[in-house]
């Protein structure tokens, strides 16, 4: 229990004055104070039975905070992954055999117009979370915005406050026994786990999700299962050309599927 310095101390006192005493004269010790003393030598005079001392520890996963015991997040049926930009909130339904249920988003045209309003953000947050379908977890991006950058402070600010406010309603609405259920995951997680990163920046991922539509036509088992339905709906806007790309949805899709795949990986 007693390690550094501290142990040096009472070697080195021992032999300068030889065996302690008593209880008390430990406590001439440089470093070593009453609770200290009273700490270790409980330790001694009461030991702990083996299998106290080595409580289970709780298997966590890195890459999602807060931490939750690994086994619920395996039994997750479904999850809904939600990203967030400046006036915009995407999500996607995905359950654990990786078919889509529901890709969607919401625009939020009053987002970053004029002066900071928390009743503006509410009354505009409110409807998309009555929109979100139930699921085990809800997953939130991690903005990866540094605050070193002034100039990106606003939207920083902005992030923060829908992610905020999403913990909130989310965490309300669907409240179950007192249990976590959203959660966040960090942008540059999924980034690196599909290899969009250059650098600290993470670059698009319309391409990689073009290509999962796509295999979901072509391929007899593919990464991702989407609805025909979602498929003829959804695959000209991520061709290439396209100059809106809904990056948020790309985000949201990617993020559930990286969820699942980490978890397998990990």
């Amino acid at each position: 229990m007693l390690r550094g310095r501290k142990s040096s101390n009472i070697i080195e006192y021992r032999t300068r004055n030889g065996p302690f005493k008593d209880l008390h004269s430990v406590m001439n010790v440089p470093l070593i104070k009453h609770k200290t003393t009273a700490v270790v030598f409980n330790s001694i005079l009461n030991p702990a039975d083996r299998s106290e001392r080595r409580k289970p520890k709780v298997q966590a996963v890195k890459f999602i905070k807060p931490q939750i015991e690994r086994k619920r997040l395996e039994e997750a049926s479904s999850v809904v992954s939600l990203v967030f930009g400046t006036n915009k909130i995407a999500w996607a339904h995905l359950e654990r055999g990786r078919s889509v249920l529901e890709w969607q988003q919401e625009e939020c045209d009053r987002f970053l117009r004029g002066a900071y309003q928390a009743s503006v953000y509410l009354e505009d947050i409110s409807p998309v979370v009555a929109k979100i379908p139930e699921a085990d977890f809800f997953i939130l991006e991690k903005p990866g915005i540094s605050l070193q950058n002034t100039n990106l402070f606003p939207i920083m600010l902005h992030l923060r406050t829908v992610e905020a406010m999403l913990y909130s309603l989310l965490g309300a609405r669907f409240q179950q026994d007192g249990q976590q259920r959203v959660l966040s995951m960090a942008r540059t997680a999924v980034g690196k786990h599909f290899e969009l990163m250059v650098g600290e920046c993470r670059t698009s991922g319309a391409e990689l999700v073009r290509q999962l539509l796509a295999d979901s036509v072509t391929q007899k088992h593919p990464r991702v299962a989407f609805p025909h339905s979602m498929v003829v709906r959804y695959r000209n806007m991520f061709r290439l050309g396209v100059r809106n790309h809904r990056e948020e949805m790309c985000d949201a899709l990617l993020q559930a599927l990286a969820f699942y795949e980490l978890l397998e990986g990990d």
